[in-house]
């Protein structure tokens, strides 16, 4: 068997993302999204069944909305930053405010992309986040 062959068999791991977002039709449109290229292993629409998600599959990337219930996304991002530095976070808003940005990176956000710049920016957003990269500079619209 040639070398070629034996890499065209290994499985492809697909890197595991958690989704949060309270708007059920944007969150059917992230994970579609997300799903091309990454294993979306489970979606919540609240922060507290976020975190519990969070601790229970341990993903390597999460992707939240700011807007939520139970606990922000900010809140979420600063409790994710305390106690799990090393899980990045790719905060998908409609604010497009610098002081919301400003504010997720303060909270450890490893990204922000606005929700009318998903189908663009989502996917480089979260390659630089698993890539420790710097956080995707949002396009002003």
């Amino acid at each position: 068997m040639s070398a070629r062959t034996e890499v065209s068999r290994m499985p492809l791991t697909k890197l595991r993302i958690i989704v949060v977002d309270g708007n059920p039709s944007f969150l059917h449109k992230l994970v579609s999204l997300l799903s091309i290229e990454f294993n979306v292993i489970a979606t919540t629409a609240d922060g507290k069944t976020a975190l519990d998600l969070i601790r229970r599959y341990e993903p390597d990337l999460v992707v939240l909305d700011l807007r939520i219930s139970m606990l922000s996304g900010l809140e979420i991002t600063k409790q994710l930053a305390r106690h799990l530095p090393r899980l990045p976070v790719v905060i998908c808003a409609v604010e497009t405010d610098s002081e919301f940005v400003e504010a997720a990176r303060q909270a450890g956000a490893k990204g922000y992309v606005f929700k009318t710049q998903v189908e663009t920016d989502l996917i480089l957003a979260v390659r630089l986040a698993l890539a420790d990269g710097p956080s995707v500079p949002p396009k002003r619209q």
